[in-house]
């Protein structure tokens, strides 16, 4: 694929979509719709490459480096809603606890599986080799698009959070190439973040 085409191809994927949506004639619940179809065109395209995608492909000490700093991470996170939002903490699981059965089963499937293939294996598959020797811009960049298409929840909360996760995830998947662990990880933290009440800025899409 030639620089053009690939240059295109990123804008259409990464940097339109939630354009159409700020900017456009889309709602913020098309966000999901567009995410599924064009991570259907990636996971079609890494499959026809080759690419590992609902295996296990990661061995104990990579699950459990994820594990504990979930567990370290995730404290922090606990203790930041605790202190700063404590009207949110819990919030969903007391007030609507089928709808937070329901995204705790679901979003690991549903949105983060769907997010991991595109944002992480569809991406360094597709840019990896046009960064080479600088994989720190690599990840960063990464981080920054996966932080960019949460501004349609119109909140510096989701886009910051999303920034650092993007960060972690992207490292773990250069450091195990398994789009199965990252989602894994995705799934932590996202499952976390509904159940503590952060979900709110994740749905809702408000400045509070």
């Amino acid at each position: 694929m030639n620089k053009m085409t690939l240059l295109g191809e990123f804008l259409l994927i990464f940097l339109s979509p939630p354009l159409l949506i700020v900017w456009g004639p889309l709602p913020k619940e098309a966000i999901m719709p567009l995410l599924w179809v064009i991570s259907l065109y990636a996971y079609l395209l890494l499959r026809s490459s080759k690419v590992k995608i609902m295996v296990i492909d990661f061995d104990r000490q990579a699950l459990y480096s994820v594990l504990k700093r979930f567990l370290l991470i995730g404290s922090a996170i606990t203790l930041f809603t605790l202190f700063y939002h404590p009207e949110l903490f819990l919030s969903l699981p007391k007030t609507e606890p089928l709808f937070w059965l329901g995204i705790i089963l679901f979003y690991p499937i549903f949105s983060a599986l769907f997010q991991e293939i595109l944002f992480r294996g569809f991406f360094f598959h597709r840019y990896e080799k046009r960064f080479k020797k600088r994989p720190l811009l690599l990840v960063t960049l990464n981080a920054l698009l996966f932080a960019y298409i949460h501004i349609v929840f119109g909140n510096w909360v989701a886009v910051l959070f999303t920034f650092f996760g993007g960060f972690l995830f992207a490292q773990t998947y250069l450091k195990s190439r398994s789009i199965l662990l990252t989602a894994i990880e995705h799934s932590l933290y996202g499952d976390l973040l509904f159940t503590l009440g952060l979900g709110y800025y994740f749905y809702h899409g408000t400045n509070i």
